[in-house]
């Protein structure tokens, strides 16, 4: 382990600095914020141990996230490090982005502490715990996912010399990652209102624990952990796709766990990654890729959408599957926010800010409209990130059950509910249009197209090749630009303006060695180990 790793360990919670403040419909986040607190003042009110496992949440995936989509073939960016794992060169000198032990010291601090409160309710010191332990289950599991077997810390440790700690199996770390959620799930509440509004609920810990299950191919019990939160009958989805990643969607029936931002605090980052900088004052740091276009059916189930008889060369985003323009920008879109109807068109031909090759321009073409607060145009947005939703929930059941046990009418009742919410057609319906007959591995193709297009833009997508490992068909070769040789009729040709642009490659993939299914140690963390961490067999 690092120097840094074994001062996380070693020092006990020094200081506790809290993200939050205001009152803003935003739950979790209305809290005020604590600075420069020691173990020798704090631990003296029930408020200060809420505070503390609220500190907690900021371990928790943020909008930051969302950059895994261009580690994947869904997105390009001109951030470099994420760059370099969607290309396949990156190193252990840049594998830190999830190794941390921070998490862990804070929360076996706080399981050492939690007790010197005086007079505690004990349902209060009872639901702490358990969200505590959400926390601490969900950085184990994106740990192991990423790197394998790693160090597992099950305590506080207070002598540096015992802070260098070889890797456990992933296995085990794994099932004490479930237990921790089974725990917790049993202690949390189903709901919250108020400020408590974005604690982790018994939803929130059984919705990870089947992803958990899942990103491990344990089928039978991802199946089973998911439909138990399909039987806890409190989620639904949001009735429009769209509108759910936007305000709108904070704390609905579809939200299982997010983490929220306040207008005054703390605003997200996803207008300056996601958005066209014409349209939304963002600058364009990750594109969808073109392939990702083109993986969207048609509006009737076609698939490819060039199938369907009212296929147009020159009009190619229309009459798609919805979710195209409810996620991305398409040249010729219009994009009109609630306070600015007049925004211009989506142009990556013409307009100086989106051009491609352009200083902020989009590097594909595309821009996503997915995720970014459509209601503010000058500042960053409000609207909380989705991390764990019922649609993934629908899916991963579907998924699951398929590979344990085949198309059953319940698999494919899943996938139809979010395939309705999206107005496409129904399994039935698209695989008859296809000439598909539906079987096991019919059914696990097409899972899995609909996994790529349901949670486009969320950072899913890298996770489920690295599980799939299919990084070899999806994550080599060259990476192109729209095509739009044929002329997008959509955007007027006065004035000298263009509406063709040729196909044209962007960079170069190479997904050749099956090391890129895991991440190498940092090399800073296997420097300062004094022997005792290694490298991950493939990266030696």
């Amino acid at each position: 382990m690092n120097n840094n790793m074994k001062k996380i360990i070693v020092v006990c919670a020094a200081v506790i600095t809290c993200l939050f403040a205001e009152s803003c419909k935003k739950g979790l986040l209305d809290q005020s914020p604590l600075n420069q607190i020691t173990d020798g003042t704090y631990w003296q009110s029930s408020d200060d141990a809420v505070m503390f496992a609220t500190r907690m949440y900021t371990y928790m995936p943020q909008d930051n996230f969302v950059y895994y989509e261009g580690m994947s073939d869904n997105g390009i960016t001109n951030d470099n490090n994420t760059r370099r794992f969607g290309n396949s060169t990156q190193d252990p000198t840049i594998s830190s982005k999830e190794w941390s032990y921070e998490p862990m010291r804070q929360a076996y601090s706080f399981f050492s502490n939690v007790d010197k409160v005086p007079g505690m309710d004990a349902g209060l010191k009872k639901r702490l715990v358990a969200e505590v332990k959400f926390v601490m289950a969900y950085r184990y599991f994106i740990m192991t996912t990423l790197y394998g077997d790693i160090p597992f810390v099950h305590s506080l440790i207070t002598d540096p010399n015992a802070a260098d700690l070889p890797k456990t199996p992933k296995a085990e770390i794994t099932k004490n990652v479930i237990q921790w959620l089974d725990e917790a799930a049993a202690d949390l509440p189903a709901s919250y209102t108020g400020t408590d509004l974005g604690r982790a609920t018994k939803g929130a810990a059984m919705a990870l624990k089947a992803r958990v299950y899942l990103y491990n191919s344990q089928y039978p019990e991802a199946a089973a952990a998911a439909k138990a939160v399909m039987d806890l009958n409190i989620y639904q989805l949001y009735p429009d796709y769209y509108a759910f990643f936007q305000k709108d969607g904070d704390y609905s029936s579809e939200d299982i766990w997010s983490f929220g931002y306040t207008l005054s605090v703390r605003q997200n980052s996803l207008r300056d990654i996601l958005g066209s900088q014409a349209l939304m004052n963002g600058r364009n740091i990750l594109d969808p890729t073109a392939e990702l276009v083109s993986d969207y059916e048609s509006k009737n189930g076609y698939y490819p959408y060039t199938k369907d008889p009212s296929y147009l060369a020159t009009d190619p985003f229309n009459n798609r599957d919805p979710r195209l323009r409810q996620s991305i920008l398409c040249p010729g879109d219009i994009f009109p926010y609630p306070n600015f109807p007049n925004i211009n068109q989506y142009d990556p031909f013409n307009n100086a800010g989106d051009r491609i090759g352009g200083d902020l321009g989009s590097r594909s073409g595309f821009s996503w409209a997915k995720n970014v607060d459509r209601y503010d145009y000058v500042r960053s947005g409000t609207n909380n990130w989705k991390a764990f939703r019922f649609g993934e929930v629908l899916l991963n059941y579907a998924e699951a059950q398929n590979e344990a046990g085949g198309p059953t009418a319940e698999v494919i009742a899943a996938i139809d509910k979010i395939r309705i919410r999206a107005k496409m057609p129904t399994v039935a319906q698209t695989f008859a249009i296809n000439n598909i007959l539906v079987s096991q591995s019919t059914l696990r193709t097409f899972i899995r197209h609909e996994r790529r297009i349901e949670l486009a833009g969320e950072g899913l997508r890298y996770f489920d090749i690295l599980r799939w490992k299919i990084g070899e068909q999806v994550m080599q070769g060259p990476i192109y630009t729209v095509d739009a040789s044929a002329g997008i009729t959509a955007i007027s040709t006065a004035n000298g303006k263009i509406n063709k642009y040729p196909k044209t490659v962007i960079e170069t993939r190479f997904f050749n060695n099956p090391k890129f299914y895991v991440w190498p140690i940092p090399q800073s963390a296997i420097d300062a180990s004094k022997g005792v961490l290694t490298q991950n067999p493939l990266w030696k």
